[in-house]
């Protein structure tokens, strides 16, 4: 996340450094999506690991959730309220979605599994 946040000037000047107006909206959306790689490991953990205890639809509707529901009700819903923002935040606030999704879950099925 911090390699991503620090790198966005220079990997979008490589690719759009040819227009300041894009670069800067670039470089910007960037930092916004960054902050989603220090949520999405934890989703994709519990995905797999109940998926490891043979409990595939709960795994698939984590992956459906976080992958489909999440992100498309957030691209939908955050920029009638933050604009451009909203859509560089979305991917964010669906990890964060599914990050809670997957606690509870988790939480659920301790018993169950007999783990922690």
């Amino acid at each position: 996340m911090l390699a991503a946040y620090i790198g966005s000037n220079p990997l979008s000047k490589i690719f759009v450094g040819y227009d300041q107006e894009l670069f800067e909206m670039t470089a910007r959306g960037f930092r916004f999506y960054s902050v989603s790689f220090l949520l999405c490991g934890f989703s994709i953990f519990g995905s797999s690991f109940i998926t490891a205890l043979n409990n595939g639809i709960v795994s698939a509707a984590i992956s459906f959730l976080r992958t489909v529901v999440f992100q498309v009700a957030a691209v939908l819903i955050l920029p009638i309220f933050w604009g451009i923002d909203g859509i560089w935040s979305a991917i964010s606030v669906a990890e964060f979605l599914a990050l809670i999704v997957t606690i509870v879950l988790l939480v659920k099925f301790r018993k169950k599994y007999n783990y922690a």
